[in-house]
């Protein structure tokens, strides 16, 4: 099974490759436009660097992101029709009993940003009862900045350790779903912030780059194939 794993992981890297490829022409195509919100996207990446300077040289709220971290794994329960019998969370660790496991619910925490989105719900509710908030839209991205900064320093910090997390699966098959994930993720929340394109065709881009980086490597070990293989006299 760890060996099946291991050979899908390999299979979806060029997939990987494929969606960071479409990701980056998608950020060029929003950042050339001429509308695009320099102050606020520079508030944004702001916070994210103070929290990731601050991750490092202050004390860290392990207990909250711990939290949040087995929150994420329950709803992941809940969501798959699951039942959650206990939850756990400390500064020094968590866990959390339910009937059931996946990959889905044991990697949740890390494609699944649990204080960003609730920070996003929170903005969007308080906007639909106090309008004026939207006037403060730069502070409020710099602060969101910063949540997402201390999630991804701690997923990051999490990655080398023996987390069980990584362990049921396999590290490697887990990583790279945790980042193919996160740049669906991303990419997804690039596209409900700018509406650069439809949906259908933003997924239509996705897929062709899928396509373009899979017939690639095939054109190549086709070749590789060709050329040192024995050819019939």
């Amino acid at each position: 099974m760890n060996f099946l794993r291991f050979t899908l992981s390999l299979l979806l890297w060029p997939g990987l490759a494929a969606t960071i490829i479409y990701l980056g022409k998608l950020l060029r195509s929003v950042t050339h436009h001429s509308g695009f919100p320099w102050a606020e996207g520079v508030a944004m990446g702001g916070g994210f660097l103070v929290a990731c300077i601050a991750f490092f040289s202050l004390p860290r709220p392990s207990g909250i992101y711990v939290l949040g971290h087995e929150l994420t794994h329950a709803l992941a329960v809940w969501c798959s029709g699951g039942k959650v019998h206990s939850l756990q969370a400390g500064s020094k660790g968590g866990k959390v009993l339910s009937d059931r496991i996946s990959p889905w619910i044991s990697l949740a925490p890390y494609v699944f940003p649990f204080y960003p989105m609730l920070a996003a719900i929170l903005w969007l509710a308080g906007s639909r009862v106090w309008p004026e908030i939207q006037n403060l839209s730069t502070p409020l991205l710099g602060l969101w900045g910063i949540i997402w900064g201390y999630h991804y320093s701690f997923t990051l910090g999490l990655i080398p350790t023996r987390q069980p997390d990584f362990l049921i699966y396999g590290r490697i098959f887990s990583i790279t779903l945790i980042l193919l994930g996160n740049a669906f993720l991303i990419g997804t929340l690039i596209w409900l912030a700018f509406r650069p394109s439809t949906w259908g065709q933003a997924l239509l881009n996705l897929g062709s780059e899928w396509v373009w980086v899979y017939s690639s490597i095939m054109h190549w070990l086709s070749g590789l194939l060709l050329r040192y293989l024995p050819h019939s006299a």
